[in-house]
Formats: C-alpha cells, structure tokens, sequence
C-alpha cells in the first residue's frame, strides 16, 4: 500500500513539475510576461507615457498612465518647422521631423519635467528619455537635427545641450553641413 502512495506521489511530482517547466518554456501561468519585466526605465521621477504620434520633429502626442492625452514639446532644444501654420518647411525639418517619427511613434517614453511644466499653448514640456541613459532632445541635437535652444527657466540640460551643439557642428551633420 506505502509503494503505490509512493508511486501516485511521485507521478503527481512529476506532472506539476511537467506543467511549471511548459508554463516556464511558454512564459504562461505565473511565468506570464506583462510588460512589468520590462526592465528598463527613465531617470528618477519620471513620468512613463506612451507615444501615439509626431506632429514633428520636437512635439509628440502621448497618453500617460491615467489614460490622458498629452501633446508634448520636447525642451532644451528646437527642431526646423514643418507645420507651423504660414511657415515654409524648413531645411532639414522633414529629416527631424522622420527621425522623430522612426524613434517615437508607438513607443514608451519617460517624460523629466523641469522647472516649468507647461507652456502657454498648454503643451507639456519635457525631456524625453527612450531609457535612463538615453535623452531624445540631446540625441536630436547630436544628428544635427536640432538647434541647443534655451527656454527660461527650463535649464536643467542646457550645458548638455550646448555640447551636443558643438559636436554636430565640429562633425558637420545636417543643420551644420557645410
């Protein structure tokens, strides 16, 4: 009688462990992926949000946690104009503009505020952050995609930006191409 319970124990043993490794192989059951193994993030107090679209190369629509829609104004930096209204394109605005769009569109985010939130067009105003070491104003900047541009008093970055400035212009990309 012991040897039969034994037996029954051991087949039992054998089928939940038999599940746990297919659920583990799988990624179901309590091994199920739900975007919080995501492993990476932005920089302290951050805000995640997700990137519905680019209206160009320096403002983006996204939809924070609460489920609200954000227009976005990138900060620290200015991208040539491609819609402002009565205002031509500008030289290398549509590369800014694509860039944006490739990097952005449909992904998370992490927004950094600075001193001042929101602008008086009611845009929030941030830097936007793909990872914790990754700043998409300062990226822009790099490419020669974007001019350094300082709105008071949002200055946090501005030394980053400045440097960033003049290693596109010593490489002579985009905007400073010579």
């Amino acid at each position: 009688m012991k040897s039969k319970k034994k037996t029954t124990s051991l087949i039992a043993i054998v089928i939940v462990l038999g599940v746990l490794a297919f659920q583990f192989i799988n990624h179901t059951g309590p091994f199920q992926e739900n975007g919080s193994s995501d492993t990476s993030s932005g920089p302290d107090n951050s805000e995640k949000v997700h990137v519905e679209r680019v209206v160009d190369g320096d403002t983006l629509v996204a939809k924070n946690s609460d489920n609200e829609q954000l227009k976005v104004r990138l900060i620290g930096m200015d991208t040539p104009e491609t819609v402002k209204p009565n205002t031509p394109v500008q030289p290398y605005g549509k590369e800014a503009s694509d860039y944006s769009k490739k990097h952005l569109t449909n992904k998370d985010v992490y927004l950094e505020y600075d001193k001042e939130k929101e602008d008086r067009y009611g845009r929030t105003l941030a830097y936007v952050w793909l990872d914790d070491k990754t700043m998409f104003n300062e990226e822009l900047v790099k490419k020669g995609l974007a001019r350094e541009k300082y709105f008071s008093p949002n200055g946090k970055y501005r030394e980053v930006f400045k440097q960033a400035e003049t290693q596109a212009k010593n490489d002579q990309v985009n905007l400073w191409n010579k």
